[in-house]
């Protein structure tokens, strides 16, 4: 992929389909290897949307398909306020930190 258009289709929680470009987000430099979080998956980057302040996380594991019943490979997933919270205490990251609203945490 080119460094200026590595564009991806996420589905939101109302189910709409957006494209992104993650060349355009800012990498936050933040993973988590598979067996940390006793999830079997592993977080490989976080991007952060300069203007909107949404968070894609870009992870590998293994999922279950209802067409070919398993692949392995990396997944983009928009994570919400609770996410961010585990991320930002688990890490110690400032600029995550800042996206949760005092308050707002399950």
């Amino acid at each position: 992929m080119s460094e200026k258009n590595q564009w991806i289709i996420l589905e939101d929680d109302s189910g709409e389909r957006k494209r992104y470009n993650l060349a355009s987000m800012t990498k936050l430099g933040l993973s988590v290897r598979e067996g940390a979080w006793a999830t079997g998956v592993s977080l490989e980057e976080v991007y952060l949307m300069p203007r909107s302040k949404r968070v894609i996380l870009e992870t590998y594991s293994i999922w279950e398909d209802q067409r070919t019943h398993g692949c392995v490979g990396i997944r983009y997933h928009i994570a919400g306020i609770d996410t961010i919270a585990q991320l930002a205490d688990r890490t110690g990251n400032d600029q995550l930190m800042e996206l949760v609203p005092e308050g707002q945490v399950n």
